[in-house]
């Protein structure tokens, strides 16, 4: 039992998942509400810059746009990159205000860009607007688009657009490989148009599912194998009139066919180490309701760590590679969590570079925050312990937030 309990230690230490910060820009820094925002370069960045308030949606300031000759693009190119890599699942929300459209005379529907090096990829909204008509929020989904289809991803506030002829290869690799957000004021050839955008946020929880998913994980440090057990929980899967009911759509992110989940649960086997992303999707007919994912990894299990016979007392201890692992973490400013498997406590060791107020959040496979709290630690080794007795067991992310660092660690609770 000791000999299993140290193999998990050093299994989830070589294999992390880590949950990068949803980026932001809401405009009201009072120095630089621009932030990483920028025009474009020459010549595609003539737009009029200027910061207003109240967004009515939230009563903050915003960033308002007017359209000058030429290209008007107003671009970031730090904060929104690899967003479907990143937050799969999630969305990407944003407030838009119509404040003059240019003598166009017809409802206009907000959009947003999304681009690499030789593509881009544009959601358009099916809410429309008209000048003075008020602000309305936004969100795209950030998830593939389905290659054996052809079609490009949407939900019920939208869909993504691409350049005509492009492949379903073509637009994941913006989907997952963008590295610049555009917005713009162009609608016609005058130069009258007024926008304003506010609260360009990367959101969980932003779908219309009606259902949530539960995944169980198992791991094999023998075969080096991993199994995954999918339930739909509260699933819209049976017609009444009038409604023809939910279909789920299961891809298990090795490049295994898709599959349609089927009451009670759905399984499915890893036979090569690595990190996957196991994405849901909501079907009703035709239309995509919503995508969720989850992203867990398994790591291979090192041949030092099998058993030893007598005669083998030249095989690197595991308890030696672990408190080695455990050290080089702790020094890289990262921490460790001891014990993990987890059952009623765990302890979050840091190795602080000064003192400062620490913030703790313990987040379920859901994307649901289960516990949150800071402390303020000092410098140098240091120990946080957490009482773990009412979480369900499971699969848990534990996310520690110091000055503008963001470390993420996988946590199981077992039974």
């Amino acid at each position: 039992m000791v000999k299993n309990y140290f193999l998990a230690v050093y299994f989830f230490l070589g294999c992390l998942v880590l949950s990068a910060q949803n980026p932001c820009s809401d405009f009201n820094d009072p120095v630089n509400p621009a932030g990483n925002w920028t025009l474009a370069p020459a010549p595609n960045g003539n737009v009029n810059i200027s910061f207003g308030s109240p967004n009515a949606l939230d009563g903050t300031q915003y960033l308002r746009m007017k359209d000058l000759s030429g290209g008007s693009w107003y671009q970031n190119t730090v904060d929104y990159k690899f967003l479907g890599e990143r937050f799969p699942g999630q969305c990407l929300c944003f407030d838009y205000y119509l404040e003059h459209d240019g003598g166009f005379g017809s409802p206009i529907h907000p959009s947003i860009t999304l681009s690499n090096a030789n593509f881009s990829i544009t959601f358009v909204a099916t809410v429309t607007v008209t000048p003075g008509s008020g602000w309305v929020r936004v969100c795209a989904p950030l998830v593939p688009a389905d290659c054996s289809s052809l079609t490009f991803p949407g939900n019920a506030q939208g869909s993504w657009t691409g350049p005509v002829g492009m492949s379903c290869d073509e637009f994941n690799s913006v989907m997952y490989g963008g590295t610049t957000l555009s917005i713009s004021p162009d609608i016609t050839s005058y130069q009258t148009e007024v926008v304003m955008y506010d609260n360009i946020c990367v959101r969980s929880g932003c779908s219309d599912c009606s259902a949530d998913f539960k995944l169980q994980t198992s791991f094999s440090t023998v075969t080096n194998t991993a199994s995954a057990d999918l339930t739909i929980i509260n699933p819209d899967m049976f017609s009444t009139p009038g409604n023809p009911g939910s279909s789920y759509i299961v891809n298990w992110g090795d490049g295994s066919p898709q599959q349609l989940y089927t009451l009670p649960s759905l399984g499915h086997n890893y036979a090569t180490p690595g990190t996957y992303t196991v994405c849901v999707t909501q079907m009703k007919g035709k239309l995509r309701i919503c995508t969720r994912c989850f992203t867990f990894c398994f790591g291979k299990n090192d041949t030092g760590v099998a058993q030893r016979s007598s005669s083998d007392e030249n095989l690197t201890s595991p308890l030696s590679k672990i408190a080695a692992i455990a050290q080089e973490e702790l020094m890289s400013g990262k921490f460790i969590l001891v014990p993990n498997p987890a059952k009623n406590y765990v302890d979050i060791q840091t190795n602080l570079s000064k003192s400062e107020l620490v913030s703790i959040k313990v987040i379920d496979i859901l994307g649901k925050v289960v516990f949150e709290k800071s402390e303020a630690l000092n410098s140098g080794l240091q120990t946080v312990k957490l009482n773990t007795e009412k979480l369900v067991p499971g699969t848990y992310i534990v996310e520690i937030k110091s000055g503008n660092k963001v470390n993420s660690q996988k946590l199981l609770i077992s039974e």
